[in-house]
């Protein structure tokens, strides 16, 4: 089944061209690691599939919903904005920085949502939350503040928080790149969790260990193109294209 169907995706930042025509399909359970330099376009992409940036050309469908389309005139047109929310409900992200709130503990952090949002009881979604803080080994910091965490712990719970809204696709954008290099392994390790338990992942990432070990695609994006994108033991032992060996030639 496809979660996720883009056709030729554009996206202008005044008159700068930052998606230029990009197609991808997801199925489900599959994950997705999208590696490529700075100003890529990886982000904003990112940022199109739930509606945080609006295309200017192109199709969004989402688990067979269309969210987005093209009129006769080849401009896009959304649908209402209840049914876009409903839709985009579908899709949990998780950002660079952590933006919990930071003065709600952490398990309070986790059940805002589902409890303003989805009309989810207290003592229905206090148990799940709890759970949700176990899958990523922080059940012992539930009533802690943020500011009385690290980095990585900040993260987990980010991820605890998105995973409570029950989306059916999880977006990662660059969810390590904050992080000093001896915390981003626990961020890591419970994303590798989500991927053993298939959940489907679009992973925004500059680790390439990761995008190696637990994606199913790498997809190596260069200046708003999709220039290449396969397998990972394709992409990194065998790239064909001279801008993907030139990348990797610098990270690896």
């Amino acid at each position: 089944m496809n979660m996720l169907r883009l056709n030729n995706i554009h996206k202008k930042f005044n008159h700068l061209e930052v998606l230029k025509g990009i197609s991808l399909e997801v199925s489900q359970g599959e994950v997705v690691a999208i590696i490529g330099p700075s100003g890529s376009g990886k982000s904003t992409l990112l940022r199109c599939l739930n509606r945080l940036e609006v295309i200017d050309q192109g199709t969004i469908e989402i688990e067979g919903e269309i969210l987005a389309t093209e009129d006769t005139e080849g401009k896009c047109q959304y649908v209402s904005e209840q049914k876009a929310r409903e839709i985009c409900f579908k899709m949990g992200m998780v950002f660079q920085q952590f933006n919990l709130f930071p003065h709600m503990t952490v398990i309070d952090n986790i059940i805002e949502a589902p409890m303003l949002v989805k009309g989810i009881k207290k003592d229905i979604i206090i148990p799940e939350a709890e759970e949700l803080l176990k899958k990523v080994g922080l059940f012992e910091k539930k009533d802690s503040y943020p500011s009385r965490l690290s980095g990585g712990q900040k993260q987990r719970v980010a991820i605890a928080r998105a995973l409570a809204m029950k989306p059916d696709i999880m977006l990662f954008d660059e969810p390590t790149s904050a992080l000093d290099p001896e915390l981003t392994g626990e961020v890591l390790k419970a994303m590798r969790q989500l991927a053993l338990e298939h959940m489907t992942m679009i992973v925004v990432t500059h680790e390439m260990a990761f995008a190696r070990e637990v994606a199913q695609r790498v997809i190596f994006m260069d200046n708003g193109d999709i220039v290449e994108e396969g397998t990972p033991e394709q992409i990194f032992n065998n790239p064909q294209q001279p801008r993907t060996q030139a990348f990797l030639k610098s990270m690896l």
